[in-house]
């Protein structure tokens, strides 16, 4: 699929893989490095800004018109706060398109996963500050709006630990920097079909 938009410019979605990562392209803000690859962590366009003897892969959020979550969208979120039962988040962005006002939203315990549903436990899912892509369920009450990350491709897609290093997928359950190992529902990220 051609992620270009009209003006030309490539659209990301959060853990998308844009490119390898060489000696001369590097990563910058927006993006991290994950197997040699770059990956964006936000949605946005991508900018290959020229610097000296390298080029640094940015992702930028594209301000557009205010697009409106809808049952089945795919939004990208950022945690305000998880207690037992659930995580409080602001919708960021649908789609690529970023949000000129946050909504408000909520993953409950039951929409985390869609298998051993029981077994949940909120806080080993998500952190407050964690970059999450879900697909919304429904427009609950006071435009409060009900997501889902029960699917492999949706969950936590950029976070960090306490001591504000970046986090990087270790496995389905787990994320990892250079100094701890912290759990969380992490998004699987997918391989984009290849740009034609």
């Amino acid at each position: 699929t051609n992620m270009k938009n009209d003006s030309g410019k490539i659209q990301c979605v959060p853990g998308q893989r844009i490119c390898e990562a060489t000696g001369t392209q590097v990563a910058g803000e927006g993006t991290y490095v994950f197997n040699k690859y770059i990956y964006a962590s936000l949605a946005g366009q991508v900018t290959i800004v020229p610097q000296k003897d390298l080029e640094v892969v940015k992702v930028t959020l594209g301000i557009h018109g205010t697009v409106l979550p809808e049952a089945g969208s795919i939004v990208t979120c950022r945690v305000q706060s998880v207690n037992p039962v659930m995580a409080t988040v602001s919708i960021l962005c649908v789609g690529p398109q970023k949000l000129h006002t946050p909504f408000q939203g909520s993953v409950r315990k039951q929409n985390v996963r869609d298998h051993q549903i029981d077994t949940v436990e909120m806080y080993n899912c998500f952190r407050p500050d964690d970059i999450i892509v879900a697909r919304v369920l429904s427009l609950g009450d006071m435009r409060n709006y009900e997501l889902s990350t029960a699917c492999n491709e949706l969950g936590v897609v950029t976070a960090h630990c306490e001591e504000g290093h970046h986090l990087v997928p270790a496995s389905w359950t787990t994320m990892r920097c250079q100094c701890r190992t912290e759990p969380r529902k992490v998004a699987k990220v997918v391989p984009p079909k290849t740009m034609t």
